[in-house]
């Protein structure tokens, strides 16, 4: 054991190394494993006894989980209080292990914490189509409920009805088959749902033009707004498409439709 001078004037302690010459002895010189695997292993052991004497103390105390106060327990932070009876410590010089253990727990806590977040998200995105899927399908069975109650005359006139629909839509009638509902109810109130029938009671028919078809139009009406290629008054498709767009010229749609205003009203249903 010897001392000697450093630069500037500052003291360090040498110990020399002592070999176990004695048969049978395999230690190896220190010499011979290179420096930065022995600084490695200290800094792994560090590392391992950091983290878990930390992660100890957190699970116990409840307390935040400090990194670098564990790593100056363990040497890797310079103490000034380190002392020994027979030698005296003028200058720490050591790798920051501590602060090199804060950095790599933090970039594995990120790293954990991502992992979390992305296998939340995808826990909350496959739960939110099970949801969408379990909704889109009790509507699509309460539609097939609702549909399988209704007559067999209901199904054929609301199927020329969407027929007609799907006719002005492509001629710029603002309609869609949310309408489908109140054209029914106005068809069955004006005709009960008979292609051919025609009123010769009322003062239409006193006139000379008696109201035809499902929707009950009279010829002049019929004319003004049928659609080319729609030429037949008592085709279903073709009544009810000169109807709907004699209510939306008169009334600008059936939220206006006299007869349907009536109902809703409770004052029953009227002509139009």
């Amino acid at each position: 054991m010897a001392r000697h001078k450093r630069a500037h004037d500052r003291s360090a302690l040498v110990v020399e190394p002592v070999y176990d010459s004695s048969p049978g002895a395999h230690r190896a010189p220190p010499e011979r494993s290179p420096l930065g695997h022995r600084v490695s292993v200290v800094a792994m052991a560090l590392g391992v006894v950091t983290g878990a004497s930390g992660a100890a103390a957190y699970a116990v105390s409840g307390s935040t989980f400090k990194p670098v106060a564990g790593g100056a327990d363990f040497g890797g932070l310079p103490d000034p209080q380190a002392t020994s009876s027979n030698v005296k410590i003028d200058t720490v010089h050591a790798v920051d292990l501590g602060g090199e253990t804060v950095r790599l727990l933090r970039a594995e806590q990120l790293v954990a914490m991502e992992t979390v977040t992305k296998a939340g998200d995808i826990a909350r995105s496959g739960y939110e189509a099970r949801q969408q899927a379990a909704a889109e399908q009790a509507a699509a069975e309460a539609e097939a409920a609702a549909e399988a109650r209704k007559s067999p005359h209901q199904r054929q006139v609301e199927a020329w009805i969407k027929e007609a629909i799907a006719a002005l839509q492509v001629t710029g009638t603002p309609i869609t088959e949310d309408s489908v509902e109140a054209i029914y109810l106005v068809i069955e109130k004006e005709s009960t749902g008979n292609p051919n029938a025609i009123n010769t009671w009322d003062s239409n028919a006193m006139r000379g033009t008696p109201s035809k078809g499902l929707m009950q139009v009279i010829d002049p009406t019929f004319e003004a707004y049928k659609l080319p290629g729609y030429d037949d008054i008592f085709r279903p498709v073709d009544n009810i498409i000169a109807g709907v767009r004699y209510v939306y010229a008169r009334y600008g749609g059936f939220d206006n439709h006299p007869g349907l205003v009536g109902i809703s009203t409770g004052t029953g249903y009227q002509g139009y």
